[in-house]
């Protein structure tokens, strides 16, 4: 057995079939000798039974609480090879990719590597709006970075030695995994050829964003993650680069303590009111106020959250084979 190929989802249905199809087609392509494990995170629609009738997946299903990260770690306790590649359930692997990372023994030729990945963003209704590059890892020649998404391959040996994902984080367990391999010395080789194609709704969609808000999932990848790479280097030019706003929050906040002057916190409103229209300018015509809105309680609900929020890790994890 070469590669294992792990693919999480939940209720993806129909980009389900498309990304157990691609991972088949290379299988087949290039004559692997791979497995399939598909790890389910309690769908109500007929993924698993799509993945094991249809693609005679080895398939697992989380029965009790569930993450990507928990997924993924059960993906690679449950799986054979040396070489790991994840994928969503929402992803189409390139098969022309395979060989840019696989040597002649088809082992992979890189300790921790990914490729550029096209979106396609669709509505909450399922209407294609665009596709373009993911634009925060794109990459027009290989380079390294800190972090890593959901699509990527690695050694088991790398994997064990910082002992997987950590499942305390419901969002962000890959940028969390990344700034631990980037801390201990192995940042991610970004290769500038497509791996896979992501079929995703819009991520600034306003409902999304709403459902990020009201879930707490908005606080993983940012709070939680500050707070626990603290000192790590590469998570601090993150917050400079991403968070701008939530930063200038606490720098207003604190000035306006130390030197009793409630008008620096006006620094904050005109730094949002800024950042939002620069970013929002192709959108503003309809939802600039909602925009405006989120960013706020994102911003504090994350500088709360940073303080005083602080999930468990020690998660029971529960899961059969279906």
């Amino acid at each position: 057995m070469n590669i294992s190929f792990i693919v999480i989802g939940r209720n993806e249905g129909e980009r389900l079939i498309k990304c157990l199809n691609s991972i088949r087609l290379s299988i087949e392509t290039l004559n692997l000798e791979a497995e399939i494990i598909y790890v389910d995170s309690q769908s109500i629609d007929h993924s698993i039974e799509i993945a094991k009738k249809q693609f005679d997946c080895r398939v697992f299903k989380i029965t009790g609480k569930y993450n990507s990260a928990i997924a993924r770690n059960i993906g690679v306790k449950e799986s054979k090879s040396e070489n790991l590649i994840f994928l969503d359930g929402d992803m189409e692997l390139q098969s022309s990719f395979l060989p840019v990372i696989l040597d002649e023994k088809v082992d992979l030729k890189y300790e921790f590597v990914s490729g550029n990945f096209v979106n396609y963003y669709y509505s909450i209704d399922g209407h294609l709006i665009n596709q373009d590059y993911y634009k925060k890892i794109y990459c027009a020649e290989d380079s390294y970075q800190s972090t890593t998404g959901g699509l990527f391959a690695i050694k088991r040996k790398l994997w064990n030695d910082v002992g997987g994902m950590h499942v305390n984080f419901k969002k962000g367990q890959d940028l969390d995994l990344g700034y631990r391999l980037a801390q201990k010395g192995f940042l991610l080789l970004r290769k500038k050829e497509v791996m896979a194609v992501h079929h995703t709704i819009d991520y600034q969609e306003v409902k999304r964003l709403w459902q990020s808000l009201h879930s707490g999932a908005a606080v993983y990848p940012r709070a939680i993650l500050y707070r626990t790479h603290f000192t790590n280097k590469y998570v601090l030019k993150r917050m400079l680069s991403s968070d701008p706003t939530l930063l200038v929050l606490v720098v207003s906040l604190f000035l306006t303590l130390l030197l009793q002057n409630s008008w620096l916190l006006l620094l904050y409103p005109a730094l949002l009111v800024s950042a939002v229209v620069i970013r929002h300018r192709k959108r503003l015509r309809t939802d600039v106020f909602q925009r405006l809105i989120i960013h706020l309680f994102r911003d504090v609900l994350n500088l709360l959250a940073f303080f005083f929020f602080y999930p468990s890790n020690k998660i029971k994890v529960e899961y059969e084979e279906v």
